[in-house]
């Protein structure tokens, strides 16, 4: 849309800040309401020379995009400097803060000396060059550091006018003059936040194939550093960063309870090969994949690779080669694992500020990579107490901010170590309306501050830091002509092992609100109540694992300093890992019966015991009563296998009736719970001896009758026989066979007739 043209013709003021810029000419400016208004034209500068000649021209290029819905005709891109120097760094820092609508320098409008674009079109990107000699910026040609910019401006629906439409600046040093020359240190880190997901894996594949694309940051890195040609840099780099990229270059495999492959016996070879046949022949020049032993056990994917996981697992394994490739035989300087927050883990829990070096020296060896450790918060800020807990052999680089009166040397001796000073002016870029952490405009802003600090005679080396995340596809364009005549740049190890001077203590400034910045101590909680899961389910597991340093990895990255803006984030990521461990360990429970019934004082009874792991386990049963009743058996560690089923049986024993509550609870070999349990209600059906007496005594009483009266009963039956005998028309019958008849009646049985 086009933007208000009233005002525009205003005239503005001198520009002052705090009386140190003083000498600007006055110019046209903005009116405060149109200021607000985005330029309709994007202006970005892809490159322009170092620095002001004395003579000679001066070559600017760069891109205009119509980013408006107007179409823009007869766009011209003229070139504009200031004609007096910035002169010392306080000017210049205060220099960010003027905003992009503020007269800073006369436009250069002699023909040939600006591009024209015919037609821009809405959306339409166009590239132009200017090409201006440097006596007609006009400059006093006095050392400092001047503005110097593009002004686009274009007809359209609002009339060509002096406010341009399009604009883009940066700050240019003039060459200094005499042999003296500026050391200058730069720093290119490899550092980002990283997830893990619930099972282990590495989280936001989508976030690590942006950062591994072209442009992206992580990509950008590697071409900053492979245009830097003979210019040297410092490798300052997160290991963690490489695991996960590892990890990602090899399927991005979920956590495994699988057992750790170097306690495995190595397999019995079939058949010996012949010397000098292939499977034989060895290649003493081959390398180890930089892809290889970073991660605790790179697991493997469970399923095959969609087609986006496989373009990231080859991205990933791209970029480990060609870091490696740019690292050589170079020193790289490794920070604590995880990019940890090491004021707030020395305040919290040391030990892991132990853990996180120990584990970067790990993945460096594994790497093939020489290393040292370095301490390089991304605050730039240090506690006294975690400064004194760093190893006094570590690179510790520290903003000018972290001192309360910023040193004038660059290598100052703290607490016994040796503290490397950087520069957060040259750190925070260049000014707007471009990205400040563009990276033509850091380059630009570096040789300013070099500059100036050669111009006060200050001579201490300038160490930069540079920013993590870039913006566009142009991060090459930082070294290119970064070494001039007057600048040598050097590792900053080199730096680092030059004098020191000796600062007190009280000079480190690290006040209340550094400390409220760090993670908090529920962070801390959080991440090793995961990591005792882990060594609670080690101690389960039959066969050693890697499930703790697997843990370790996981739960290190969620203490990073750069979760500082968002701590509930990195909570969130170690009690995921927590619940995730908990769920494992429940899946080895106990199954009880509904209830138990004794008939006596005492009596068996029987639980479950149910390993659902893939992995073999130990474990004991831990019983508890309610006390007045004791339970015996089931003694000794249970050795279950994969998906096995186990009973154990007890002996329960009570002196006093009723129901007794029984708990069971599935613990570790060393008596630690695991989390699965279950509650038993025992009955106690108690019988007293006198019961049994009566019992006795009923018994004899009924088989003492049965006694008394089947005599009777057999008399009263033959006397029944008799009387039928008599009777008349009753067929006789002899003696004897009378007699067969009596006994086969009181034997139950039938006589035979003749």
């Amino acid at each position: 849309m086009p933007r208000p043209s009233v005002f525009r013709a205003a005239l503005a003021g001198l520009l002052t800040l705090g009386g140190a810029v003083a000498g600007l000419a006055a110019a046209p400016s903005v009116a405060a309401a149109a200021a607000e208004d985005p330029d309709p034209l994007v202006v970005h500068i892809d490159t322009i020379s170092p620095e002001l000649p004395r003579n000679g021209d001066v070559e600017i290029t760069g891109t205009v995009t119509n980013v408006s819905d107007e179409t823009f005709t007869r766009v011209n891109l003229h070139a504009f400097s200031a004609q007096t120097p910035i002169l010392d760094a306080a000017t210049l820092k205060a220099s960010l803060t003027v905003p992009a609508s503020e007269f800073v320098g006369q436009r250069v409008t002699a023909p040939g000396t600006f591009d024209t674009v015919d037609t821009l079109a809405p959306g339409q990107t166009a590239t132009f060059t200017d090409t201006v000699p440097v006596e007609l910026f006009e400059t006093s040609g006095q050392p400092g550091v001047y503005w110097i910019g593009i002004h686009a401006l274009g007809d359209s629906s609002v009339p060509r006018d002096d406010i341009a439409d399009g604009r883009a600046r940066t700050f240019i040093p003039m060459r200094p003059t005499g042999d003296r020359t500026q050391e200058a240190s730069v720093v290119l880190p490899v550092r980002h936040r990283i997830w893990y997901a619930r099972d282990g894996s590495v989280a936001g594949a989508e976030r690590w194939a942006a950062r591994l694309e072209e442009g992206g940051s992580l990509d950008g890195v590697l071409d900053m550093a492979e245009s830097a040609g003979t210019t040297p840099y410092s490798w300052l780099v997160d290991p963690a960063v490489l695991v996960a990229l590892s990890r990602l270059a090899n399927g991005n495999g979920p956590r495994t309870l699988a057992p750790d492959p170097a306690t495995l016996p190595e397999p019995t070879p079939t058949e010996e090969p012949e010397a000098g046949t292939e499977d034989g022949a060895t290649d003493d020049t081959s390398t180890a994949s930089p892809t290889e032993s970073l991660s605790p056990t790179q697991p493997e994917p469970t399923e095959e690779p969609s087609e986006e996981e496989a373009a990231l697992a080859e991205a990933a394994s791209d970029w480990l080669l060609r870091f490696k490739a740019l690292v050589g035989t170079d020193q790289v300087l490794v920070l604590p694992y995880g990019d940890l927050d090491v004021s707030a883990a020395v305040r919290n829990d040391a030990t892991r500020y132990d853990q996180a070096l120990d584990r970067s020296a790990e993945v460096m060896g594994a790497m093939g990579i020489s290393a040292r450790f370095a301490i390089a918060p991304a605050s730039d800020v240090l506690s006294a107490e975690a400064l004194a807990r760093t190893p006094t052999s570590a690179v510790v680089l520290l903003g000018d901010n972290a001192f309360a009166i910023p040193p004038e040397r660059s290598v100052v001796r703290l607490l016994d170590r040796e503290v490397v000073v950087t520069s957060t002016g040259a750190e925070a870029g260049g000014p707007g309306p471009t990205a400040a952490n563009d990276p033509l405009a850091l380059r630009q802003r570096l040789l300013s501050e070099a500059a100036i600090r050669l111009i006060d005679g200050q001579r201490a080396p300038l160490v930069v830091t540079l920013p993590t995340v870039w913006r566009g596809e142009d991060a090459d364009s930082f070294f290119t002509d970064l070494e001039q005549s007057w600048l040598e740049v050097v590792p900053v190890e080199q730096v680092a092992d030059g004098p020191a001077t000796d600062v007190a203590t009280s000079r480190l400034a690290y006040n209340e609100e550094d400390q409220g910045e760090e993670l908090d101590p529920s962070n801390f909680a959080v991440a090793n109540r995961a990591s005792a899961k882990a060594t609670l389910l080690e101690q389960v597991l039959t066969q050693q694992t890697l499930v703790e340093n697997q843990v370790r990895d996981e739960v290190l990255v969620s203490l990073s300093e750069q979760h500082r803006e968002r701590p509930r984030l990195g909570r969130a990521a170690a009690a995921r890992v927590d619940a995730a461990l908990q769920a494992e360990l429940d899946k080895v429970s106990i199954e009880v019966p509904p209830a138990v019934t004794l008939s006596s004082d005492s009596g068996p009874l029987g639980v479950t015991l149910v390993n659902g792991l893939d992995q073999p386990v130990s474990v004991r049963i831990q019983v508890a009563t309610d006390g007045d009743m004791t339970v015996t058996g089931g003694d000794g560690v249970r050795e279950l296998g994969p998906r096995a089923r186990s009973v154990v049986r007890f002996e329960a024993s009570t002196t006093q009736g009723g129901v007794h509550n029984l708990r069971l609870a599935v613990t570790s070999p060393d008596g630690v719970p695991l989390g699965s349990s279950a509650e038993l209600p025992i009955r106690a059906a108690r019988v007293s001896a006198l019961i049994w007496i009566v019992m006795v005594v009923g018994a004899l009483v009924l088989f003492g009758m049965i006694g008394y009266r089947l005599p009777g009963q057999i008399r009263q039956r033959r006397a029944e026989l008799a009387a039928s005998d008599a009777e008349p028309g009753t067929a006789p019958i002899t003696e004897r066979a009378a007699g067969d008849v009596d006994r086969a009646d009181l034997e139950g049985t039938t006589a035979e007739r003749p």
